[in-house]
């Protein structure tokens, strides 16, 4: 277990260092050169070190299509944008939707089925994100409203709604393909950092950096442990662990962004997150009970 909580504390950090680097850049221009910088190093290490799994079919461009601009372009730039104007504890909190929304495309794209107690769970984990919600920073309101939610807010939620999306698309390409998930996210990172890149010229200018070394050093940490160490620490656990069982312990996650937020961004931590965390774990918990019952079986890989 206690591994399990060094991921998640890891992760986390990926959205506080996300805060930082926007004090140096553009939302879009480091969503470029992060997915493309990263990208690059999972397929050289594909290519040198798991060369056999080094493939790619021209008839599953469609797949990867969707996963570049579903679950790169769109989902990193709206995130990037957000956290200008969100906490990153709340920014990262509001990615505990993506079980939900897991089970709501599953549900219509593969036709599998919720029995009662996973719609309950489903439903009391939206329920919690209304404290959430009902927090709202000065920058969230000069930026504009749509609705009851302000525009970051719904930035994030889009997000989140195509990065979940683009799992599903990627599940088809290493289940049913049998593709490497280091050589899907390698080509998929690449190819939408490219296009990132290419849109933040046309909109930002040429690499807009301000302050060069503390941005390098920064985008350097944030790679090094989003796109090789948690990427790595993720596939050794799943030996020990399900995937539901780790899907689940990521509400940990924006716990540690909360208390990253707190120590070195300045970030003010109100009841709202609190009260919501608790109500998320409780539909997590009952969303995920019956897998969370097979954890005891550490054989089993829930692919």
């Amino acid at each position: 277990m206690t591994l399990i909580i060094l991921l998640y504390a890891l992760f986390a950090s990926s959205f506080s260092m996300g805060k930082v680097l926007l004090r140096y850049t553009t939302p879009i221009f480091l969503t470029g050169i992060r997915m493309f910088l990263g990208g690059l190093i999972l397929l050289t290490y594909q290519y040198f070190y798991e060369n056999k799994h080094f493939k790619f079919k021209a008839r599953h461009i469609k797949y990867y299509a969707q996963i570049v601009f579903f679950g790169i372009y769109i989902t990193y730039i709206l995130r990037f944008w957000a956290l200008n104007y969100l906490p990153s504890s709340k920014t990262c909190f509001l990615y505990n939707l993506s079980p939900f929304l897991s089970a709501i495309f599953s549900y219509f794209i593969f036709s599998e089925k919720m029995n009662k107690q996973k719609i309950a769970g489903l439903l009391i984990g939206c329920f919690g994100l209304i404290p959430m919600l009902l927090s709202t920073t000065p920058m969230e309101q000069v930026i504009g409203e749509f609705s009851f939610l302000s525009l970051p807010e719904l930035a994030v939620l889009i997000s989140v709604a195509t990065h979940t999306y683009s799992w599903i698309v990627m599940r088809k390409l290493v289940k049913d393909k049998s593709y490497s998930p280091m050589m899907v996210n390698g080509i998929s990172m690449t190819a939408g950092g490219f296009f990132a890149l290419v849109t933040s010229y046309f909109t930002e200018g040429v690499a807009p950096i301000t302050n060069f070394v503390p941005f390098a050093t920064t985008l350097a940490a944030v790679i090094l442990i989003s796109n090789i160490i948690c990427y790595n620490f993720y596939g050794y656990l799943l030996k020990k662990y399900t995937a539901t069982f780790l899907s689940f312990a990521g509400f940990l996650g924006p716990l540690f962004a909360g208390l990253y937020g707190w120590l070195f961004l300045d970030e003010t931590i109100t009841w709202h997150f609190y009260l919501s965390s608790v109500i998320v774990f409780i539909g997590l918990y009952l969303f995920y009970q019956e897998e969370l019952q097979e954890v005891a079986q550490p054989n089993r890989l829930d692919l």
